[in-house]
């Protein structure tokens, strides 16, 4: 009995022994997850029927329970193994399927041995089966029941995991949700961990949950990518996983809210560096899928954005451009690639910092972008300029169109720059070089485009674009030239700089390109440039040669090279010869044409500068001469006016009065518009007057007044000119009239009012109209008194003692018509009042303090005084008085006449006395005639003359 007992225990042993290979034997589901191929798996070497009879006979003659239970354990293991095998090769179920016997052995072994511990791995398998089989609900009971009965069990994630799995088949994503939280949370092999966190990811997503799966999702790449970002490093299994977690990230990052939302989500987590922007890379490429091009490059500009110095930013960049360029979206395109070329080019701070191996990477895209810009740019800028030059219909204005056009063609130069800077070796860099010359040429960068056209001329010495090349080059300086004259004017250092460059290149051209038909051009070009730059004597040589050339020589350079030669002259000084060289250029220009009309111009130049210098020399009559050679050289020319003009000048200057009225009012028939003919009525109305033509004279002013398109200030003078001109001629009336308008229109200047008003009362005095010559007084008297102290002068002060001594005359002869008669108590007062009045207007004309006018007051006020006393004495005597009577009476009139004679002495000494300080007129002469006859004694004295001239022997 023990030898038998023995024997089963070996053949127990040997059989669970054998056994142990099939449980180790790989799941459907572990080889799927390695992608093997089922074709190749080993059959067992032993039937699984004949395992089970093995089994069941040790039952019959085992009697340990614990074997048995083992041993049963084993059977439901083999049925397992068996059903498992089958429906891997694919051999037909039956009609329950693949597994009724291992669902059947594993629930008779939970009823027999409901409380064994093993009973764990039974309810898995269990559940394992009746999951194979599709019956997915009596699965879950039992998953369930494993994870009430067995909390503890090391198969509790695997449990979970499938649990979550038979939920997620239903859509049950919450609970699916739930179960694989749970797998994650107790923690579990790798593989179960990582897809766990996978098929969380998925729940959350399907529950629209795209926050919570995102971060799920995020924690398979913080497992599985490397720490460097290289996925493609991972193995086949991992790297399927990675890239299902993508997809299904850039599905749910494209509803949760696009790029936006990995910046959102992820910059904030160090470990999700690594592999960011995978993530933009993987929404931008779902996008394109989705043919949502617009959002698919605004995921790899958002990388770009944020991370512009990492080393994927120019292949993100890249992958923008694509997907505008499969959106068809042009103008993003090119915008795009612009970007890229600036972002990453060699003048871009990501050129400085890379390595070489980046710069690498970038190259290519490099090489084809900037071509393709360079060459839309310049594209755009030849439309634009046919545009323009043909005068179409515009979307926009001219301005606008040509502000366009001109940053066309710099881009497009920049760019063609740009390439020879990157591609130094390329094949095509002279190409690139010309096409940039003539880029800049056309966007009005002129010392680029030279450049770019002396490097094709005489570096690359281009046998198609040279010569052509080489003549552009002149032109630029030409052009560069003029744009310099425009804002800095001619003269200045960078003016006369580029100047000297033009004619350096000029040279150069005729050196390099001697036979080329435009080289005698150059050189007479040449030529005027060294004009332009003061080298007066070399341009004149250079000039010089050209018409000196034997052969056939084209009449333009002929015509330029006399010019040149005209110019040097002039700027020599040589204005004789000046004028010869414009003589011979006209030779080649048709008469009558614009040219014709300038050179004519230069030539009247000339001859002005030889009246310049008769000038100089004080030969007044030889200038004349000069500047009126003019009117037959050049009789229709700007410079005939002036010189005419000047000559009518100076014929004045020298009293040639005729002969200057007859040029100037040449000049004025001829061109009346010329603006030096506004000068010309004034000049002929002061040449008038000058020679005495009176009404001539008050004519030509009169004509200035009468002008409205004259100035104001003009007009008023002569209104004022013309009325002493009248009144020089006699015209008293009219004269008389235009004062009279004068001082009624204007009250400024203030002094020629006062002359207004004098010219006025004077006149009205000579023709005998004393009302209106008193008025006229009144109105000089009160001009001066009531005017501001600032507007007063000397001469308005000498007006209004005038007029006041006018005044004074006035009541003098008032005075003189009242004849003392008797009764004297009667006529005596009518005379004192019209003294009065008399005296008051003289004292105030001396009160001026004005000299002649003051000694004319005092004069008339001691005669007046005088006068009376003289008159008191003379006075008529009453009748019928008797002697005694009558000389009582003469000692009355006496009395009366003294004090006024007295007066009359007293103020005729003070006239007197002022000849003591230098004042001596006619009026101190008459108070020392009439201190002659008052005080004889003193003053009536005769001189006594000697003759000194026989003394003398």
């Amino acid at each position: 009995m023990r030898s038998n007992t023995v024997m089963t225990s070996l053949l127990l042993a040997s059989l669970l022994g054998g056994c142990s290979a099939f449980n180790n034997t790989t799941t459907i589901a572990r080889l799927q997850g390695q992608n093997e191929d089922l074709t190749d798996l080993p059959l067992p070497q032993v039937m699984h029927a004949d395992v089970r009879e093995e089994y069941r006979q040790l039952l019959q003659i085992i009697e340990d329970r614990e074997l048995q239970e083992q041993i049963e354990r084993r059977i439901a293991s083999v049925y397992m193994m068996e059903a498992d095998y089958n429906q891997l090769v694919g051999v037909l179920p039956g009609d329950d399927g693949y597994f009724p016997e291992a669902i059947e052995a594993y629930h008779q072994i939970l009823t027999k041995y409901p409380d064994n511990a093993d009973n764990a791995e039974a309810l898995y398998q269990l559940a394992k089966a009746y999951d194979l089989d599709g019956r997915d609900t009596e699965a879950l009971e039992i998953l369930n029941r494993f994870i009430v009965d067995h909390p503890h069990s090391g198969r509790l994630a695997e449990v979970y995991f499938r649990k979550g799995d038979i939920h997620f088949r239903h859509e049950q994503y919450e609970d699916a949700e739930s179960a694989y939280r749970s797998v994650v949370a107790l923690g579990a092999e790798p593989s179960f961990l990582n897809n766990s966190w996978y098929l969380l990811g998925w729940a959350q997503y399907k529950l629209s949950d795209y926050d919570n799966s995102l971060l799920s999702l995020s924690q398979v790449l913080d497992r599985l990518v490397p720490a460097n970002g290289r996925v493609e490093e991972l193995d086949n299994v991992n790297r399927s996983l990675v890239d299902d977690t993508l997809r299904i990230m850039s599905i749910g990052l494209a509803h949760a809210g696009g790029a936006a939302k990995i910046s959102s989500m992820f910059d904030a987590r160090p470990q999700s560096a690594k592999y960011t922007w995978i993530l933009y890379s993987s929404l931008g490429q779902h996008f394109l899928e989705k043919e949502r091009f617009e959002d698919s490059a605004e995921s790899f500009r958002a990388f770009v954005a944020q991370n512009p110095d990492s080393e994927r930013a120019p292949e993100m960049h890249a992958e923008m451009i694509r997907a505008y360029v499969d959106g068809e979206f042009s103008q993003q395109v090119l915008a795009e690639k612009e970007s890229y070329v600036r972002s990453y080019g060699i003048r871009s701070e990501f050129w400085q910092q890379q390595d070489a191996e980046a710069r690498g990477r970038v190259m290519p895209n490099l090489k084809i972008y900037i071509d393709e810009l360079a060459r839309h740019y310049h594209a755009t800028g030849q439309r634009l300029k046919r545009e323009l030059a043909e005068a179409t219909e515009l979307a926009a204005s001219p301005d606008v169109m040509a502000s366009e056009m001109q940053v066309s063609f710099l881009k497009a130069a920049a760019f063609y720059g740009e390439f020879e800077d990157t591609f130094p070796s390329d094949p095509r860099v002279p190409e690139m070089v010309f096409m940039s010359a003539e880029a800049s040429f056309d966007g009005e960068d002129y010392p680029n485009a030279i450049k770019g056209y002396e490097r094709t001329a005489y570096e690359f010495r281009d046998p198609e674009h040279g010569a052509d090349a080489g003549y552009a080059a002149i032109i630029g300086y030409q052009k560069e030239l003029e744009q310099l004259l425009a804002s800095a004017g001619d003269g200045s250092e960078r003016v006369n700089q580029w100047r000297a460059l033009g004619v350096d290149s000029q040279l150069r051209f005729v050196q390099e390109y001697r036979e080329d038909e435009r080289s005698g051009a150059v050189l007479a070009k040449a030529a005027e440039e060294m004009f332009e730059l003061g080298r007066y004597q070399q341009a004149l040589e250079i000039a010089t040669s050209v018409v000196s050339r034997d052969g056939e020589i084209d009449p333009a350079l002929n015509r330029t090279a006399y010019g040149v030669i005209a110019h040097c002259q002039y700027e020599l000084g040589n204005f004789p010869a000046a004028e010869q060289g414009y003589r011979d250029q006209l030779a080649y220009i048709p008469a009558g044409s614009d040219d014709a009309k300038q050179v004519t111009e230069r030539m009247a130049v000339s001859i002005y500068k030889q009246g310049e210098l008769a000038l100089a020399a004080e030969d007044l009559d030889g200038a004349v001469t000069q500047f009126l050679r003019i009117k037959r050289a050049a009789p229709r020319s700007d410079v005939r006016v002036i010189a005419q003009f000047d000559a009518a000048t100076h014929l004045m200057t020298l009293e040639y009065w005729e002969r200057a009225l007859n040029e100037m009012n040449e000049l004025l028939q001829l061109f009346p518009n010329h603006r030096l003919s506004r000068q010309l009525p004034a000049k002929i109305a002061y040449a008038y007057e000058q020679d005495e033509q009176w009404m001539n004279a008050a004519r030509a002013y009169e004509a200035i007044y009468n002008d409205s398109g004259a100035p104001a200030d003009e007009r008023r003078d002569a209104l004022f000119l013309s009325a002493e001109m009248y009144e020089k001629a006699g015209e008293d009336m009219q004269a008389l009239a235009y004062f009279k308008k004068w001082a009624f229109d204007y009250e400024q200047p203030f002094d020629t009012r006062m002359e207004a008003r004098y010219h006025i009362a004077y006149l009205y005095k000579r023709h005998d109209d004393l009302n209106r010559h008193l008025y006229w007084l009144r109105r000089v008297i009160d001009g001066h008194d009531k005017a501001p102290s600032d507007w007063q002068s000397d001469r308005s002060a000498w007006l209004a003692a005038w007029a006041n001594n006018e005044y004074g005359d006035y009541w003098r002869i008032e005075f003189n018509r009242v004849r003392l008669r008797a009764p004297l108590n009667v006529s005596i007062p009518r005379k004192n009042e019209k003294l009065k009045n008399a005296l008051d207007r003289y004292q105030m004309a001396a009160g001026y303090q004005i000299a002649d006018q003051t000694t004319r007051a005092t004069f008339n006020i001691a005669d007046l005084y005088g006068q009376f006393a003289s008159e008191l004495m003379n006075a008529p005597r009453p009748p019928g008085l008797s002697p005694l009577e009558a000389a009582q009476y003469e000692i009355v009139l006496e009395e009366q006449a003294i004090p006024f004679e007295d007066l009359a002495i007293e103020v005729h000494q003070a006239n007197i006395e002022r000849s003591w300080s230098g004042v001596f007129n006619q009026w101190v002469e008459k108070s020392f005639a009439s201190m002659a006859e008052l005080n004889p004694a003193r003053y009536g004295k005769q001189e006594v003359q000697v003759a000194y001239g026989d003394g003398i022997r």
